[in-house]
């Protein structure tokens, strides 16, 4: 696929991971993976995305490192730029509407004491079998993982794997990729 421009990779992308077939038993998939890794037992706080649409479902993730009593972090953007910040939260009821019609964390307890045994689960369109992504094109991740010193962790359906995607020197990728197979 590398050939192709990351626009048309984004409407391809966009239309596979939308008709992705058995979405529930994908996405419990991918939650035990990530929960049974050994990067999740170490990790002491979780940086994690609120999933919208189609993308593989963080909910339950989300839920289990709450009960599990790791700190858990939410992205919330800062501007329309690419920029944006983790917040921890205490409970699911504290998320917000936010930006993108994204559920937000509240900005009372910045999230910027990040550790090497931190994980931060990444979200894409797809991502290459080198750990690469392919997101919405502003940048909010890459800005992010530039700084990001725990584990990156990307999640992804199977079906939105690639070999390889094009890249330019602002991406980051992820240190793991977890799908429904692996």
């Amino acid at each position: 696929m590398i050939n192709q421009d990351k626009k048309s990779l984004r409407t391809i992308y966009k239309n596979i991971r939308s008709s992705v077939i058995d979405r529930d038993t994908k996405n419990e998939c991918i939650t035990e993976l990530v929960l049974e890794s050994q990067q999740y037992r170490k990790a002491d706080k979780i940086f994690a995305y609120w999933s919208v649409g189609s993308e593989v479902d963080t909910y339950p993730i989300i839920a289990k490192a709450l009960a599990d009593n790791k700190k858990v972090a939410l992205p919330k953007c800062t501007d329309k730029d690419g920029n944006m910040e983790f917040y921890y939260i205490a409970s699911l009821s504290d998320l917000l509407d936010g930006m993108y019609d994204i559920k937000e964390p509240p900005i009372n307890s910045p999230a910027d004491d990040f550790t090497d045994s931190s994980l931060c689960f990444v979200p894409a369109l797809s991502f290459d079998e080198e750990g690469y992504r392919l997101g919405y094109g502003k940048g909010y991740y890459d800005r992010f993982l530039s700084r990001f010193t725990g584990v990156s962790v990307g999640l992804c359906f199977s079906d939105c794997l690639c070999e390889k995607l094009p890249r330019d020197i602002y991406d980051k990728k992820a240190d793991y990729i977890v799908t429904n197979e692996k």
